[in-house]
């Protein structure tokens, strides 16, 4: 009898565990697809919004508070709706680029290559670049869904998520401002 009840126990445990780990695949499974569209449909407004360029009105302005050494923002817009920009900003330390994406005013998708030097601007020898970095940032609905460091995809556990994220958002906010 006790072999009996135990074999039993042990059934609906390994049943139990067995349901909990399919329930989560399938869940799993469902999210990542669902972003895998978001991100797909993310890139094809971005192709549309690069394709359509050349009729998109286009201002340039130098915009404060993004770096020490200045920055250049280009505008594209069409009509008062605001679809991309382009920057070049500079640090003591480092330039980069930006583009920002933005459909109905929010922002859908940046890329931004920093090129780190080994020395700061003026100081001896023209600095060299030492290290260059490129991010993509998708979101959908105000939400950061993929980062994107390189070709690794940064997890929102790993501790530059945030920071990365937050520095993105600050940028787009703040270029976006002086338009």
């Amino acid at each position: 009898m006790k072999r009996n009840f135990i074999t039993t126990l042990n059934g609906k445990i390994i049943y139990s565990l067995l349901l909990g780990i399919f329930t989560t695949l399938i869940w799993t499974n469902s999210a990542y697809s669902q972003t895998e569209k978001e991100i797909i449909k993310i890139r094809a407004e971005v192709a549309a919004i690069n394709k359509g360029g050349a009729k998109y009105t286009k201002t340039k302005k130098d915009v404060e508070g993004i770096s020490l050494e200045g920055a250049e923002a280009t505008y594209f817009y069409s009509g008062s709706d605001l679809k991309k920009i382009t920057t070049k900003m500079y640090g003591e330390t480092y330039k980069a680029t930006g583009e920002f994406y933005y459909e109905n005013g929010e922002l859908i998708f940046a890329f931004k290559k920093h090129h780190q030097y080994d020395t700061q601007i003026g100081v001896g020898n023209p600095p060299k670049v030492v290290r260059s970095e490129e991010q993509r940032f998708y979101f959908a609905n105000g939400k950061l869904i993929r980062l994107l460091v390189g070709k690794k995809e940064l997890k929102s556990s790993d501790e530059r998520y945030a920071e990365l994220k937050d520095d993105i958002v600050d940028d787009s906010s703040k270029i976006k401002g002086s338009f």
